[in-house]
C-alpha cells in the first residue's frame, strides 16, 4: 500500500485503498450481497439479501449448501459493490469469515425485527446464517 503521498492510500494498482470504518458504513448501506464458499469441491458464489447485526453480516436461507456451509463454520467470503458506468466509478468491500448457523431462538426473534427480505421468495427461509467478519477491505476506483 502507498502511503508516501498526502491523498488516500492506494494499492499496488493504483486503487484507493478503502479504511475499516468506510468498509463497514458501506456495508451498512447495502442490501444485496454475494457470498462465496467451496461446495462438493468447487468454488461457489451466489446472491443474497443481507443485514449487518451487531458487526456481522446476516441473512435468511433454506435448507442447502449456504446452511450446510453454516452449519460446517465454514470459511466464506463475502463482497458488495457499487458501479457507475458513465463516470466508470465504484468501491468493492470484500470480508473473509466464518458462517455459523443461528440458532438461540431469542437472537432469531431480534433478527426478524430486522426486516429482512430473501432474494427470493419462491421457498420459506426460516434458518438465519450469520458471518463473522475476521478481515474486512475495500478498494473505490
Amino acid at each position: 500500500m502507498d502511503t508516501s503521498s498526502s491523498g488516500p492510500p492506494t494499492d499496488h494498482s493504483g486503487l484507493e485503498v478503502l479504511s475499516l470504518d468506510e468498509c463497514r458504513q458501506l456495508l451498512d448501506t447495502q442490501q444485496i450481497g454475494r457470498i462465496a464458499f467451496i461446495s462438493t469441491g468447487e468454488p461457489l458464489i451466489l446472491p443474497v439479501t443481507y443485514r449487518m447485526h451487531r458487526g456481522h453480516i446476516v441473512f435468511r436461507t433454506t435448507t442447502g449448501e449456504k446452511l450446510d456451509a453454516a452449519r460446517n463454520a465454514a470459511s466464506v467470503g463475502f463482497e458488495i459493490d457499487e458501479w457507475d458506468a458513465s463516470d466508470q466509478s465504484g468501491w468493492s468491500v470484500i470480508v473473509g469469515g466464518t458462517a455459523q448457523d443461528v440458532e438461540d431462538p431469542a437472537e432469531i426473534t431480534e433478527l426478524k425485527e430486522l426486516g429482512l427480505r430473501p432474494w427470493a421468495d419462491t421457498v420459506a427461509r426460516n434458518n438465519w446464517v450469520r458471518i463473522i467478519p475476521n478481515e474486512i477491505s475495500g478498494r473505490r476506483i
